[in-house]
């Protein structure tokens, strides 16, 4: 039921295939009301005005206000696309325990046409211990276990609840247990909206990281309660395929407009900084002058105008495979963002798996993060797997610390040009060139995605440069080279030399032609090249 088209990180642009119509990923899934009346947003409208393909609305107020006369919940709500129920797991966090069976939540679900149902879990708030919040995962775990043999309605697609909390054990024992149940078509990861209001950013991925190791791939993953556009391009680099959200709603309410990166006041803006259908036709302050009731409408129709802008800034991000220079940028917003990324840089592995090795466009990097992203992480791949040491001389080109530090591919062009001309160097020397970024780049390798793709805007610290460079001398130590030259930027070099002795020891071996090129200044380079020939 799951189509994937383009990935990028853990994030997958896709089709859910259901009954009531398809369901592009990543999806956002607005929260309505049952009663028509209740929301702010007419639901006919969704589809056409908005294009929303998927909603959630509450079984819990459901079977409280219409168990008796519901007949089919998509001629309820007005809406002829896929409909997703949740359990009544959140009210009972609100409420307290709600008065129903798990078998009734199931029955009721069926009943009623709801094409995504969640049987009844237990949701764990923060403050639970972590004796309680097992607890209530080893129940929601055994009730996930029992539903098959309750269900009777083929055509209900059932989502299985990811519970656990703060608790990354739990969540993952959640998430093993729960994907060998050959009966769910989904996964919903829950109890995250107390971390959310309280800007928690980074547990709620590591909440996701954890539970996307274990969850069946082929299968989609929902989040119960995503908050803040904002928050979009994080949980979606981290594998969530469709989340729902009120926040669209119940930040009308309180007079605050949305932008995909802050939150406004209406009262406090001078104009609107977007050109939405609403925005485009009012002033905040004639919307200010407006009865109550139209101006949060407005505000509820602004807001989600704008959930689904970051959507599909989103999906054409993977599809293009810029995604995390999007989170670079979301994550110069908040303080609690950056630390939401800060969990993704420290899990770029995984986020490797899933990113692919070639994309539309190149790579680039504009902050010290960006040496952590899953490109680099694939080149240093490819270096394990390759025999950097085929000839008895080498020589290392370094870049590092430049001054102009855009000039990897114009010093590729020249290089090659050069060892076309002088094809006897080739059998001769390992050629690697040296960067801030990517460390080693073998000449073999320079023509690979992404390495002569990538634009460099900023430099790395001495610390991130101290790992490059040790790296190198390994390679150096671990294989004897008769002849090492030495050419480029040297500074960073020579001080490591020093430290390690490695100079002094090998100081016959070694020629060195210290110069920083930039683009506008190649003679050095050319004068270099030229001294390789005998």
């Amino acid at each position: 039921m799951f189509e994937v088209f383009a990935s990028d990180l853990l994030a997958r642009k896709g089709i859910i295939h259901s009954p009531k119509g398809n369901i592009r990923t990543p999806s956002f899934v607005p929260v309505v009301h049952p009663e028509p009346s209740k929301n702010l947003v007419t639901v006919a409208d969704f589809q056409q005005e908005f294009n929303i393909d998927f909603i959630i609305t509450s079984s819990y107020i459901l079977r409280k206000r219409f168990n008796k006369t519901i007949k089919d919940l998509h001629e309820l709500t007005s809406f002829a696309g896929p409909i997703m129920t949740d359990s009544g797991a959140f009210q009972s966090l609100l409420y307290g325990e709600i008065e129903l069976l798990p078998e009734e939540v199931i029955k009721f679900q069926e009943e009623i046409g709801s094409d995504f149902a969640v049987p009844l879990d237990i949701p764990i708030s923060l403050t639970d211990s972590f004796e309680t919040a097992h607890e209530k995962v080893k129940i929601t775990i055994q009730r996930a276990k029992e539903a098959p043999e309750i269900s009777s309605k083929a055509s209900t697609c059932w989502v299985a609840p990811i519970q656990g909390g703060k608790f990354l054990s739990l969540v993952e024992r959640s998430a093993k247990e729960l994907t060998q149940i050959n009966f769910y078509s989904m996964f919903a990861i829950g109890s995250v909206v107390e971390l959310m209001n309280n800007y928690r950013y980074d547990t709620l991925l590591q909440i996701i990281l954890t539970a996307k190791k274990f969850l069946a791939p082929e299968k989609p993953l929902h989040l119960f309660g995503a908050g803040h556009p904002a928050m979009f391009p994080f949980i979606v680099a981290a594998g969530i395929d469709t989340f729902d959200s009120a926040a669209y709603s119940l930040y009308a309410q309180d007079g605050r407009y949305l932008t995909n990166t802050q939150t406004f006041l209406l009262k406090d803006l001078n104009e609107f900084p977007c050109n939405c259908p609403i925005c485009s036709k009012t002033t905040p302050n004639e919307l200010l002058n407006q009865p109550k009731l139209q101006q949060i409408q407005a505000l509820a129709k602004h807001n989600l105008y704008v959930c689904q802008a970051e959507i599909k800034a989103i999906r054409e991000a993977i599809s293009s495979g810029t995604l995390w220079n999007l989170l670079e940028s979301r994550s110069r917003a908040h303080p609690a963002l950056r630390k939401g990324f800060n969990v993704l840089l420290k899990h770029s592995s995984i986020l490797l798996e899933n990113t692919p090795s070639t994309k539309k466009k190149g790579c680039f990097y504009v902050s010290e993060s960006d040496s952590q992203r899953p490109e680099v992480l694939l080149h240093q791949q490819r270096l394990k797997n390759i025999d950097l040491t085929k000839r008895k001389k080498l020589i290392i080109f370094s870049l590092l610390a430049n001054r102009d530090i855009n000039e990897l591919y114009s010093v590729f062009t020249r290089v090659k040009e050069f060892f076309k001309v002088n094809k006897a160097l080739i059998e001769e020397f390992d050629f690697w060139i040296i960067n801030d970024y990517y460390g080693i780049i073998p000449l073999e390798l320079i023509e690979v995605y992404p390495l002569t793709q990538s634009v460099f805007m900023e430099k790395i610290t001495n610390i991130n440069r101290k790992f490059i460079i040790e790296d190198i001398f390994r390679r150096i130590k671990k294989w004897s080279y008769q002849e090492i030259i030495l050419a480029g930027n040297l500074n960073s070099l020579y001080d490591y030399f020093i430290e390690e002795n490695y100079y002094l020891e090998s100081r016959r071996k070694i020629k060195s032609y210290n110069f920083i090129i930039s683009n506008k200044h190649f003679q050095d380079l050319e004068f270099f090249l030229n001294s390789l020939i005998k």
